[in-house]
């Protein structure tokens, strides 16, 4: 039955299948079995309980007080408590037992429901596709303040404002997202888009910066700003190629700028993909 002081609700044999089984045909549900005498149990409760808000409606907490409801732990095989089961569609999608982190939880939760906050950006990104862009910024500003210790709308503005050109402000905030945020894939990616789209502001147009490159090809700067112009236009092939032909023609030009504009090249395009496999073996033949 419902218990309107807490985040959750205590079932038993008699609403199992209602309060669990029915309950995840629409959301993903939570079960911990737990005990009064368990002492990991109320470690685990307040974690569940805080994950279970932040998803606002899409995960629902069940809690099974495993004294009282011998029979009911004993047809779920109950061993050890707490031992917690998530239940999507009427099936056990995954479980774990003893205490795990906030962190943990979360990935196991996140494959099968969005919290309040996705809820929130996915929407904002609808939104700003529609061409209704300062109403979307303005509800992303809004969780960044809201969530502070969260990179997800951060990194989200940084795509935008990149995207736009507004390349300082994209900056400011890069540098705000956190350490572990900055070594996500996706930070990476930003991160290095955004450096070559501010690199292309300082060079010639692209079809100038060819046609200095066919008059002297030995001009590796020359070469070098046409790559960087290539790659902030997405150009990517065209890009690398050039980059390696820098590597065939001066390896330590620049201080080995060119490798390392490539890696750069890949952390943009994630990291991996057919393009990054490919220029990944050339480059490997041509360094080794």
């Amino acid at each position: 039955m419902d218990n309107p002081s807490h985040s959750y609700i205590d079932s038993n044999l008699a609403g199992f299948h209602q309060d669990v089984i029915e309950a995840s045909s629409t959301q993903l549900v939570l079960v911990d079995f737990w005990a009064a005498w368990c002492g990991p149990c109320r470690s685990l409760a307040p974690i569940l309980e805080k994950l279970t808000a932040e998803y606002a409606g899409s995960v629902k907490l069940v809690k099974v007080d495993t004294d009282a409801e011998q029979e009911l732990a004993s047809q779920f095989g109950i061993r050890s408590l707490p031992t917690v089961f998530l239940f999507k569609d009427g099936e056990i999608v995954d479980q774990f037992m003893g205490v795990e982190s906030e962190s943990v939880i979360r990935g196991k939760i996140n494959k099968y429901a969005a919290s309040q906050l996705d809820q929130n950006l996915q929407a904002a990104e609808l939104e700003y596709q529609q061409g209704n862009i300062e109403s979307a910024k303005k509800v992303v500003w809004k969780l960044v303040e809201e969530h502070p210790n969260n990179d997800l709308p951060k990194l989200l503005l940084m795509e935008w404002l990149s995207g736009e050109k507004s390349f300082e402000e994209a900056s400011k905030i890069a540098e705000s997202v956190s350490q572990p945020g900055q070594s996500t894939p996706e930070y990476r990616a930003l991160s290095a888009t955004l450096e070559f789209q501010q690199g292309s502001q300082v060079t010639t147009d692209t079809t100038s910066l060819m046609q200095s490159v066919d008059l002297d090809p030995e001009n590796l700067e020359i070469r070098y700003q046409l790559a960087q112009r290539l790659i902030s236009e997405q150009r990517y092939s065209e890009g690398m190629d050039h980059l390696l032909e820098i590597i065939k023609r001066n390896r330590q030009f620049h201080d080995d700028a060119a490798r390392k504009t490539i890696l750069k090249v890949f952390e943009a395009l994630g990291g991996h993909g057919d393009l990054v496999s490919e220029y990944r073996s050339k480059l490997s033949s041509l360094l080794f």
